[in-house]
């Protein structure tokens, strides 16, 4: 009898066990994608895939990003796409910023008007993106939001052409009703 009771136990905690682990495998879980941004006093960054390449020894493919830094002192949003050069023994990841003027992209009034306030983060399009991720800029005292792109162009050594361009820009608050 006692050797029956010994292995019961054992044999139905290990049934209940295959039945939570079947039971928690039917459900699919969300992919996790995850973006890097950061804020601190009157500057904001973060970081999204510009490009999306594709290694062959490993058969998966490789996000090219940028980083973009917000500076809301000087109306300025700059951008860069790290790439590693290593030269005579000195290693060198950060190239030219590209620079945007948020005052003029935004048309702001800085005579009078409230103080700009930024908020800034990097999304994505699935298919419609090629690997590609856009970064949002709102400005919140106007209510407006700007779509840019960083885009990759022909390389030619160590330097790479590219291009930081508005998509859009309009507003996110709702239109007055008559």
């Amino acid at each position: 009898m006692k050797g029956v009771r010994s292995r019961v136990r054992p044999t139905l905690v290990l049934g209940l066990g295959i039945v939570l682990g079947w039971v928690g495998s039917s459900f699919r879980a969300r992919p996790v994608w995850a973006t890097a941004g950061d804020r601190a006093g009157e500057c904001i960054t973060a970081t999204g895939p510009v490009l999306m390449q594709y290694d062959e020894s490993t058969k998966s493919p490789i996000p090219l990003e940028a980083v973009y830094f917000l500076d809301y002192k000087g109306g300025r949003l700059l951008a860069t796409v790290p790439s590693f050069h290593q030269t005579s023994g000195q290693i060198q990841i950060l190239g030219e910023f590209a620079e945007r003027d948020l005052i003029a992209d935004f048309q702001l009034n800085l005579s009078g008007a409230p103080r700009p306030r930024f908020a800034m983060t990097t999304g994505g399009l699935g298919r419609f993106s090629s690997g590609w991720a856009p970064l949002y800029v709102f400005e919140t005292t106007t209510g407006q939001v700007g779509v840019y792109r960083m885009r990759i162009g022909q390389s030619f050594g160590r330097n790479t052409m590219t291009q930081f361009e508005l998509v859009q820009m309009r507003s996110y608050l709702p239109k007055p009703t008559k």
